[in-house]
């Protein structure tokens, strides 16, 4: 065996039970979505009735899958939904995408479209736990990176937005309060989860509690409540920051999903 069989590790997208976590890229909002079928010309993606996190998509809309496709050299990540239906008989929304659209792979975990396998390359590190770690350390430091975001741009809102000081002090303290409150929570979590995958070795991913991080990774903001409050504008100027911190996180947890399907 050669010595770059022996750093890679590769599984059929066919074993991939697990569902993984998708964006819209117009609203920021979250979905869930299990990989049907992955080929050259796009991907085939199932939403069913039973996902928590269950999104209906149109046809025509641009959506992120936060998973890296390997296609002739480029990571693709994103792409527009050319086709969806509704199939009786699985009880879930059967969505075609074709991905355009390329972005950094932060790890050496992905897809190959070409292959229709999930590749793994080992490469600078020991094992897959080693992988899991430097996710979680990641995901650790984007939670730290929005909560300096809230910290800086409460007192930024409080002078460009157009409420009166009581009722902007009321927002702060029903909104902006109760959301740093559910990002230092979620933090906690992923501080616990490090520690744990630290400590556990080589066991890390078979212990890995897929649900909790799961919870970790759910987006504190929502752009309606903090649109009515505030302003498009200001949003938008807001959102531009944390966003795309919260976009990372559920790249990682994709990533964290990849590696644990290869333990099941």
């Amino acid at each position: 065996m050669t010595e770059a069989r022996r750093r890679e590790k590769r599984l059929d997208v066919e074993s991939v039970v697990l569902p993984f976590l998708g964006s819209r890229a117009a609203d920021y909002q979250t979905f869930e979505y299990l990989l049907q079928d992955v080929s050259p010309g796009g991907v085939g993606l199932s939403l069913p009735r039973w996902l928590s996190a269950r999104e209906l998509l149109r046809q025509g809309e641009r959506v992120h899958l936060h998973l890296p496709f390997e296609l002739a050299g480029k990571m693709l990540q994103s792409g527009l939904v050319s086709w969806a239906r509704w199939d009786e008989e699985q009880e879930a929304q059967l969505v075609g995408v074709v991905l355009d659209a390329a972005a950094p792979s932060l790890y050496p975990v992905f897809v190959s479209m070409a292959t229709q396998e999930i590749a793994i390359d080992l490469a600078g590190f020991t094992g897959l736990e080693h992988i899991l770690a430097r996710v979680l350390k990641d995901c650790v430091l984007l939670k730290r990176g929005i909560l300096v975001y809230l910290k800086h741009l409460s007192a930024y809102f409080s002078r460009v937005c157009d409420l009166g000081r009581e009722e902007y002090l009321l927002f702060r303290e029903v909104i902006m309060d109760e959301v740093r409150r559910n990002v230092e929570t979620h933090l906690k979590v992923l501080e616990g989860m490090l520690r744990q995958a630290e400590e556990n070795g080589a066991l890390a991913l078979e212990r890995l509690d897929l649900d909790e991080l799961r919870r970790a990774m759910d987006p504190e903001l929502y752009i309606d409540m903090f649109s009515a409050a505030l302003g498009d504008e200001t949003v938008g100027l807001f959102l531009k920051a944390v966003k795309e911190l919260e976009r990372k996180l559920l790249s990682n947890y994709n990533t964290s999903v990849l590696l644990y399907i290869n333990v099941l």
